[in-house]
């Protein structure tokens, strides 16, 4: 499928495994050149290789931790210009609200919620400036099939499904996507 890719680059978090994986599979397929980021350097380098040998793209991997906060900004200058970006990233565990301490809680979120949100406020503001990009949050369904037995996981998505339509209501004013 030719979807006029060809030449962009992406930057895809959680991308050594699992849908980040997928995705990036699926873009380097259209000619993306791409920026993986995750926390494990030996599954970043098996993706990469996987896929610098099927498709003529450049891959970059970023070995980093993304709930912080630091590491997201270092992410995004080592990343440098990028048309498309993909928030993956997350690891939020499953369980009632007796069975999730705080500090679990608050670093699940760190990941996944003030990831987002963080990579969107760096990278959104440089694309509108441009005048031209996309950015993808990858939302699980359990923003909008809310789960007590997921408690974390279903409020940080219904978070994350507000934040993305909320963001995403006015970014075209400046030809900038923002999906979930």
């Amino acid at each position: 499928m030719e979807l006029e890719l060809a030449g962009k680059t992406a930057l895809i978090t959680g991308g050594s495994k699992g849908i980040g994986r997928a995705v990036a599979e699926t873009m380097a397929a259209e000619g993306v050149h791409l920026h993986l980021a995750a926390r494990g350097e030996e599954a970043l380098a098996e993706t990469r290789g996987a896929i610098v040998r099927a498709h003529q793209v450049s891959v970059a991997t970023h070995a980093r931790d993304l709930s912080d906060s630091a590491a997201q900004q270092a992410l995004i200058e080592a990343a440098g210009e990028i048309d498309i970006l993909v928030n993956n990233a997350g690891a939020i565990p499953g369980g009632p609200l007796a069975a999730i301490d705080e500090p679990r809680w608050r670093e699940a979120w760190d990941l996944k919620l003030f990831g987002y949100i963080n990579l969107c406020r760096t990278v959104h503001a440089v694309m509108a400036a441009r005048g031209h990009g996309t950015i993808v949050n990858v939302i699980g369904l359990a923003g909008e099939r809310l789960d007590a037995n997921y408690i974390a996981g279903s409020t940080a998505n219904a978070g994350l499904m507000a934040f993305t339509r909320a963001l995403g209501s006015t970014s075209l004013d400046r030809n900038v996507r923002v999906v979930g």
